[in-house]
């Protein structure tokens, strides 16, 4: 199936539209992750945190830049290449921003095992705004796991009235 975007005169239907359309979520939800991640992880709270051992935010370091990369290549699946695009390539680009998200999940879930917290250890005058009290990881992967969910669903639910 080619789900390549088409200009509006060329769509026959909206099952193409839809598809682009969930191109579309999954493009800035990547983008939010490539150009956010480094923002928030390679600042004072992370990587600049010099109250953290050298070796953990080196750590830091390699997750942030597994994020880009990985993230990149579910880019690159949507919209590069002769296939770019395909209902396949949706799928695993969407693989990746859910394994994204699970592991950020089954990491709040065990940190209490490693005396973990999603709270930065700094002093009150410098700790990142809240919202209700959270986090602002689990904010952030709280609003994206719905909106990822609903591109998958407008990709799914257009390949199949393609289908």
């Amino acid at each position: 199936m080619d789900c390549t975007p088409r200009r509006p005169d060329q769509m026959t239907d909206r099952t193409e539209d839809g598809i682009t359309m969930g191109r579309y979520v999954l493009t800035a939800l990547l983008a939010a992750s490539i150009i956010g991640t480094p923002i928030a992880d390679l600042s004072y709270i992370h990587a600049g945190n010099e109250a953290w051992p050298p070796h953990a935010r080196l750590h830091v370091i390699w997750a942030v830049l597994n994020v880009m990369a990985t993230h990149g290549i579910a880019l690159a699946l949507i919209w590069v290449g002769e296939n770019a695009g395909s209902i396949i390539r949706i799928r695993i680009a969407i693989m990746i921003l859910l394994a994204y998200v699970a592991s950020f999940f089954a990491s709040l879930t065990i940190a209490p095992i490693f005396d973990a917290s999603a709270a930065p250890d700094l002093p009150a005058h410098q700790m990142p705004p809240t919202l209700f009290g959270l986090d602002g990881n689990v904010v952030s992967f709280l609003v994206a796991t719905p909106v990822i969910a609903y591109a998958w669903w407008l990709c799914e639910r257009n390949a199949r009235n393609e289908a």
